[in-house]
């Protein structure tokens, strides 16, 4: 095979025709495409073969052919990689001895390399690998790339896409899996080139790991050769297709072996150091320059940003491309590209943040704020150009901590600026849209991957049911100890990170905070400082800092004063020392090393730091100069040139590059060899001047390419010097390697949540958290569509994402969050107009409104409270600005009240209101108020109030308002009193806005982002369709298809998410869920604050809105019936009663009007729960025993306090739907009939008043009335037999205080009702008290005679009504209950005292009344004979009724008898005094007649007590009823002796009864 490709490579032939020249040449490349592919047993050396490849690549590249030729040409080269790199294994095919015993046997010669057939056959295939490889970057390298003239700039852009091409083909063959076996043990597959033995593989991993990294960024990075002046990147503009083959060159290289065996390192994990470079100076350098574009002034740089904008896009595909990549391709254990960037060098200190990087520059290009370290970075640098971390400038102000940002106020030039942010004076512009598109692709790739949790996972709840085995336990105890490591190294990196920035303002507190964290030990050495030094510039060290604490000489001892050893001047110097050792100075000349030595730090501007530190560099510095003889051999002599070489290089580089000094006089070529060629005896020996080529070429190299101090990372350029310092930390190794385990994800997901959230609030245009959220005001309407689609996708992802891997910590975090980008949140600077005008111009934040509500509908029990909080607060602030949909502002049980009356009790509200913050002007002249609620109620924007009714309404006093005067805030929200209050702007009905086009349900398979899109685009085109205004339309025609913004912005989001779903879906939350939902709500009406992770936030809630959260927390309530028992004791107990039993001092304190909204809705919220739980046998008792609370004296300030407004309708109609229920009443004990007939009482005395004109009524009860209402409750619980053993006699006192409202409220019916009602109460008393004396139980005897005696006391204080019609029935009933059978079964005593102490005065008083005419009411003369008859009736027909039984207890009568007579002394004594005493005046003539009949009466009575033998007339006679003093007789006449009326019918009586006697 060597002789006949020599053969064939010796071919020559004479040019003749082109043709047939290329059909030669095309024959000789097959012919040699054959030999290599039939060489299997690798019988061709390296040599032939690299020459055959060489041949056919400089065929291809030097002489013009045509297109097919050179694709030919190209298909061989491809042949040549398959093959050569296809066979790398082929020691492992086919001899699988060849082991390391006879590795061990290899010798070498000055022919090649003896290995015997099979070693000599594997060198001769590895060899060709080298020497093609080698070749490949060679020409990738050395491709000039500054070319003049578009062909030659083509011509080199095919080499480098070749040699790119066919560098990744051998790539792919190389680590290509191959499985093999030797039939003992399991196939294990791992790439070919693991076969070769380690000493052959290391030259092809040496070439890819030093030259062809190198070339690839050195090539790369030439995009932006010209977009950053700065840079050092070599020259030249490369075409997209060779940016291309690069990136695509770098993904193939990020995931080649990532598929092998465990035990097979992927390509990777041998190029860390190599990909960090990439990632930071590549990936991260593109985003970081594209972000800081400027704007562009003309077409040049116009066109120039168009090109680089679409390099950046090439770029930003192959990195979504290396994020969507897998080191394991199974779903089951999937780890993520950023998991494996993150364990590699997040958590490795000596590493750059390749993963916090890489997102914080996708989230800043998306609008982000955060660094890689989360934090935050100033507003005006949202775009511009940052130089955190970086060695050009230093830093002047403290970094902010994102969550130690002090709040700033809102400026008014920051809310009304445009979207481009500056950067000093130049204009950044805003990233391309599409290339925005590409970032969020790129996190959302990255949370793809990451939030792919594990099936083998190591928690409880997967490990249930699964049997233990000790691979599956080693597994887990090796997942957990590498999660341990590696959050240890990123809690290590994190506080090196906060120590360099202390270090960047004062080195001592730097070196003191590493101590107080453990971090360094107490003996401190200067080693560990130096390694700070070299290894912290990748955590944030400033180049500045480290130059000036290295040029510091630090103090000398001084005598009483001990400072630490870092400060003094021996621990500097050889902190120096050490320092300068750390570098790789061995084999590079002295200018090399001098570049890669200040590229690690900036030289301070004195000079006598300089002079420190440039003597210890020379001191340490091994160049090879001092090899080859340039410097002397003595090694004092050899340090001092390069010292005194390396302060002239220095002062050149500064004299040509500095535009201040003028060419001129600027250093020539020939002075500086001059100056450097001999230093003088002392240093330079004989002989050993310095070669003038020697210095001529340092002066050329300082002059083609300044040495800079530059940036790290995204903010410096990689060279050749600084990669070689670059290339020492490649025996670095990471701490731990990636797995998929979920506390592996779990720790990534914790450093990454906060940078993808910055991206998502990029899109949603909020500018920065050290503005709070509320004040932004982003009007970007339908051009804000993608940034709303992306953030929308973005947030969703990271919060399912969070979901998933159970950090339950970071969901409910960043649900806050998202919940503040709504601008719905916390205080409110502006009124309800400004509020909704930016809120409805601004799609980004109904975007995140959408988001928030689905996540609250979908995930309500994983939110937590501060998530309800913020919920609830964007709620109520919807309805504040009159964006909620009319379904959640109605009740769903009818409303307490009736229409008519709702609606004048909310015209009465607002001309509370009105009142109330209209004269607030009175307090601040200069401060211009809104013109009250109405004006905002009817117009919709602020007016100017009127000075006369300000003046009239300032000059009441505040004792003569109904508490104190309103005073509005800024956001006006104390004007919002209606809690059903609608837009009047807005009545579009949902079915019209549904016709127009606006209803879209289908692709329900579309994210939610892009559904939001699409509505956007959908709506924008039926705007477009409907046409200009003509003025010709009629008021229907415009409401058809002229839609409010308001409105359509309503409809829109009623159309993404249905708000109701948030009250309705609490039913399938669990208890604990449900409890903390409604919590949140509780505290949000009485107010509190919401926490923003800097400070905490007042929620300022309207009226409206209070009473809406009333509703809502009763809806929620109602909806979770079968858990109210619970609800009740944990959470609406306290809130009812806190609610609901204010005191007095609390009124006193807050204006009024504000507190009716929602204190009437919350006791008509009790109420309607009291309504739908009175049949619930285990909650009903607690929740009615909590009625009393409304009718307390600290309840009663609250419900009377506003002189036109009170709830006693309300009351009284929750009463009767409570009441209706019979069937539940019959389940309540005595708790539950307390809270109720305590209510009841209440509302009886209640009632309207009626107007009376002359001491009549005017008018009737209207249905509504409460005294009615309680009425109605008491006749259906008397009246029902189901309740008829149910209802306790407490009721006695409801119907005596409805018997008592009806009188004060002109309303004689009312109390002739209630008599009616305790008369059948009686009636209904006369079973209980018969069962009772059957049984003969004395205790419930005398039980039921107390219950009796309340009903005839009650029946007994009509008597005193005004109303002649109300006394008659009072007194009648009185007598006929009382003479009712009831009588003989109560006790004696009993009846006794209700006849002496009620019966008898109560008809003595009234007669009185009559007689002396107190009421002043117009004499109707057959009215007043009816009721004297009555009386009469009342003082006799009971004693005389129940005669036989008060006998049978002597002092019992004898009280009763002397009650009698007394009444009746006074009454016969009484006379009548006038002026007109003739005997025809009504009032003299009412007056005898009275006494008439009462003496007949009395008559009577003697008479039938004398025929009992209870009274004699002889006084030689004993009566035969004896009491305790007197007799009874004795008693008797002298009283009737003493009424000077009946004295004459004394002897008259005397003989009538000693007839009876007869």
């Amino acid at each position: 095979m060597n002789i006949l490709m020599q053969s064939i490579l010796a071919c020559r032939f004479e040019q003749t025709d082109v043709g047939n020249d290329e059909a030669v040449e095309m024959a000789i490349a097959d012919i040699i495409a054959l030999i290599i592919s039939l060489d299997h047993s690798r019988e061709m050396s390296a040599k032939i073969v690299m020459e055959g490849f060489n041949t056919v690549f400089v065929t291809r590249n030097t002489f013009v052919h045509s297109p097919a030729l050179c694709y030919h040409f190209e298909e061989v080269l491809g042949v040549f990689c398959t093959e050569v790199f296809g066979g790398i294994d082929f020691v492992a095919r086919n001899n699988r001895d060849f082991n390391e015993t006879q590795e061990n046997e290899i010798k070498e010669s000055n022919e090649g390399i003896n290995l015997g057939l099979a070693g000599d056959k594997a060198l001769q295939g590895v060899k060709s690998c080298e020497f093609i490889l080698d070749f490949l970057v060679s020409q990738l390298l050395h491709t000039p790339m500054d070319v003049e003239g578009v062909i030659a700039s083509a011509l080199h852009d095919a080499t480098r896409i070749l040699c790119l091409k066919l560098i990744r083909a051998s790539l792919r063959m190389a680590w290509e899996l191959s499985t093999l076996s030797d039939g003992k043990s399991a196939a294990i597959s791992k790439p070919k080139i693991d076969y070769v033995p380690q000493q052959y593989k290391d030259p092809i991993l040496n070439i890819i790991k030093d030259d062809l990294c190198l070339s690839l960024l050195m090539v790369g990075q030439g995009i932006w050769a010209y977009q950053d002046p700065s840079s050092d990147a070599i020259p030249g503009m490369i075409s997209m297709s060779v940016l291309s083959e690069i990136c695509s060159t770098l993904s193939t290289m990020w995931s080649l072996g990532t598929n092998s065996s465990a035990n097979s390192r992927c390509l990777r994990e041998v190029l860390v150091v190599q990909f960090e470079a990439f990632f930071t100076g590549f990936y991260q350098r593109a985003l970081s320059l594209l972000r800081r574009l400027p704007v562009p002034t003309d077409t040049l740089e116009y066109n120039a940003n168009q090109i680089f904008d679409a390099e950046v896009e090439i770029i930003l595909e192959s990195l979504v491309d290396i994020l969507h990549l897998h080191c394991y391709g199974s779903d089951e254990n999937v780890v993520g590209s950023l998991e494996t960037m993150f364990v590699t060098y997040d958590c490795n200190v000596i590493r750059s943040d390749v993963a916090a990087g890489l997102v914080t520059e996708l989230s800043r290009c998306c609008g982000g704020y955060l660094d890689a370290s989360g934090i935050l970075l100033e507003v005006e640098q949202l775009a511009g150009f940052s130089r955190e971390n970086s060695g050009t400038g230093s830093t002047s102000e403290p970094m902010k901590p994102l969550l130690a940002t002090p709040r700033m106020a809102p400026s008014k030039s920051f809310l009304s600026s445009s979207s481009q942010s500056k950067e000093g004076d130049a204009a950044m512009r805003h990233v391309p849209a599409h290339l925005r598109e590409l970032c969020a692709e790129a996190l959302m790739s990255i949370m793809e991957s990451l939030f792919v949790v594990s099936n083998a996972s190591d928690s409880l709840d997967d490990a249930e049911g699964k049997s233990a085995n000790s691979e599956s336990v080693a597994a887990a105890n090796e997942n957990l100890s590498n999660f341990r490591t590696l959050e240890v190294a990123k809690q290590k990196k994190c506080l090196l990170r906060e120590a360099c920035q202390i270090f960047n303002q004062k080195s001592s507190r730097a070196f003191d905070f590493l101590l107080n964290h453990g971090i360094l030990k107490d003996s401190v050495t200067p080693v560990e400082i130096a390694t700070f030094l070299r290894n912290g510039i990748v955590l944030g060290l400033n180049k500045a800092s480290i130059g000036e604490y290295l040029g510091t000489k630090g103090k000398s001892p001084v005598a009483g004063k001990s400072p630490p050893d870092w400060e003094r001047d021996w621990f500097h110097i050889e902190t120096l020392m050490h320092f300068c050792k750390s570098f790789h100075f061995r084999d590079q000349s002295l200018l090399d090393c001098l570049r890669m030595f200040l590229a690690s730090f900036r030289l301070p501007g004195e000079a006598q730091q300089i002079d420190r530190i440039l003597q210890a560099f020379a001191e340490s510095c091994q160049c090879e100069e001092s090899q080859n003889g340039i410097f002397s051999p003595d090694v004092k002599k050899a340090s001092d040139a390069a010292y005194l070489l390396s302060f002239s290089i220095i002062m050149l580089n500064t004299d040509l590059h500095n535009d201040n000094i003028r060419a001129d006089r600027k250093m020539k070529k020939e002075d500086f060899v001059k100056n450097n060629t001999d230093y003088g005896s002392d240093i330079t020996d004989p002989g050993f001047a310095f070669p003038p080529e020697y210095l001529i070429g340092i002066y050329e190299s300082i002059q083609y390419e300044q040495i800079r101090t530059v940036g790290e990372g995204a903010d410096g350029v990689m060279t050749f010097e600084r990669w070689k310092d670059v290339m020492r930390n490649e025996s670095g190794r990471s701490p731990a390697a990636a797995s998929s385990s979920n506390e592996m994800k779990r720790l990534v997901s914790e450093n990454m949540w906060v940078l993808i959230l910055s991206a998502v609030q990029g899109f949603w245009s909020v500018p920065s958290e050290q503005y709070a959220v509320r004040y932004v005001n982003n009007r970007s309407g339908m051009l804000g569509s993608q940034g709303s689609r992306l953030g929308v996708d973005l947030s969703v992802a990271l919060l399912n994402g969070a979901k998933k891997i159970a950090r339950l910590d970071i969901f409910q975090d960043l649900f806050t969050r998202l919940c503040f980008c709504t601008g719905l949140v916390g205080e409110y600077s502006y009124d309800a107009v400004e509020r909704t005008s930016a809120f409805v111009e601004s799609v980004e934040r109904q975007s995140a409104l959408v988001v928030v509500i689905k996540t609250a509908i979908d995930n309500g029990d994983l939110i937590g409270f501060e998530g309800w909080k913020c919920v609830w607060s964007i709620m109520f602030e919807l309805r504040d600005l009159k964006l909620l949909s009319r379904a959640l502002l109605v009740e769903r049980d009818p409303d307490l009240l009736r229409p008519d009356t709702r609606r004048d009790w909310e015209m009465r509200l607002v001309k509370e209101c009105y009142e109330a913050t209209g004269s607030s002007n009175c307090h601040n002249a200069n401060d211009k108020r809104r013109g009250g609620f109405l004006g905002s109620l009817i117009f919709g924007s602020p007016i100017t109030s009127s000075p006369q009714r300000n003046k009239s309404e300032s000059s009441k006093s505040p004792s003569q308002r109904d508490g104190p005067l309103l005073a509005l805030s800024d956001h006006g929200k104390e004007e919002l009193v209606l809690w059903n209050d609608y837009a009047p702007s807005d009545e579009e009905e949902e079915t019209e806005l549904e016709e127009n086009g606006f209803g879209d349900n289908e692709a329900h398979d579309r994210s939610l982002g892009l559904e939001f899109e699409k509505l956007l685009v959908k709506e924008s085109q039926s705007s477009i369709h409907q046409g200009p205004v003509t003025g010709l339309e009629t008021f229907e025609d415009t409401r058809v298809y002229q839609v409010s913004p308001r409105a359509r912005v309503r409809r829109r989001l009623a159309q993404l998410c249905d708000f109701s779903l948030v009250l309705s879906e609490t039913r399938f939350l669990d208890l604990e869920s449900l409890n903390v939902l409604l919590r949140a709500l509780v505290k949000i009406i009485a107010g509190t604050s919401v926490q923003d992770e800097r400070r905490l936030i007042p929620v300022p809630l309207s009226p409206g809105s209070e009473a809406v959260a009333e509703v809502w927390l009763c809806e929620i309530t109602l909806k979770n019936r079968d858990r109210l028992g619970k609800l009740w004791k944990t959470i609406l107990k306290e809130h009812y009663h806190t609610r609901l039993a204010c005191t007095t001092e609390e009124t006193a304190s807050d204006p009024i009007v504000v507190k009716i909204p929602g204190k009437e809705k919350c006791l008509t919220s009790l109420l309607r729960i009291c309504h739908h739980s009175v049949h619930r046998k285990d909650v009903n008792n607690e929740i009615l025993k909590g009625l009393d609370v409304l009718c307390t004296d600290r309840c009663e300030v609250t419900l009377s306090s506003a002189s036109n407004l009170n709830f006693y309708k309300h009351l009284s109609e929750g009463l009767w739907r409570i009441c209706r229920d019979v069937d539940g009443l019959r389940l309540i004990d005595k708790e539950g009939w307390d809270g109720l007939l305590s209510l009841i009482q209440y509302c009886a005395s209640k009632g309207d008043k009626l107007i009376t004109r002359d001491g009549e009524k005017a008018g009737t009860l209207l249905d509504d009335d409460p005294a009615l209402q309680v009425f109605r409750c008491l006749h259906l619980m008397l009246r029902s037999n189901e309740l008829r053993d149910a209802v306790p006699f407490r009721i006695v006192s409801c119907i005596r205080t409805l018997v008592l409202g009806g009188e004060l409220n002109n309303c004689p019916k009312l109390s002739i009702a209630g008599l009616d009602l305790l008369s059948l109460l009686h009636a209904r008393l006369q079973t209980v008290i018969s069962q009772s004396l059957e049984k003969n139980e004395r205790k419930d005897i005398l039980c039921w005679a107390k219950y009796w005696l309340s009903i005839m006391e009650g029946m007994a204080e009509a008597s005193n009504s005004r109303y002649p019609s109300t006394r008659q029935h009072s007194i009648a009933m009185f007598t006929d209950s009382l003479v009712d059978r009831h009588g003989q079964d109560i006790p004696i005593n009993e009846l006794c005292l209700i006849i002496s102490n009620v019966c008898v005065p109560m008809a003595g008083d009234r007669l009185h009344e009559l007689i002396e005419n107190r009421r002043n009411f117009q004499f109707d003369h057959e009215e007043v004979m009816i009721e004297l008859e009555l009386c009469i009736s009342a003082i006799f027909k009971p004693f005389l009724h129940y005669l036989k039984r008060l006998t049978s207890s002597p002092d019992d009568f004898i009280k009763t008898w002397i009650s009698i007579l007394d009444v009746l002394a006074r009454l016969l004594c009484q006379e009548y005094s006038t002026a007109d005493n003739s005997d025809n005046h009504p009032l003299k003539s009412f007056l005898n007649t009275t006494k008439q009949h009462l003496t007949e009466h009395l008559r009577n009575a003697i008479m039938i007590l004398i025929s009992k033998g209870i009274i004699v007339f002889d006084s030689t006679q004993r009566s035969c009823i004896q009491g305790a003093g007197e007799d009874i007789s004795i008693i008797t006449w002298n009283a009737i002796e003493n009424i000077s009326y009946v004295k004459p019918y004394i002897n008259e009586w005397k003989q009538s009864g000693e007839n009876i006697e007869r």
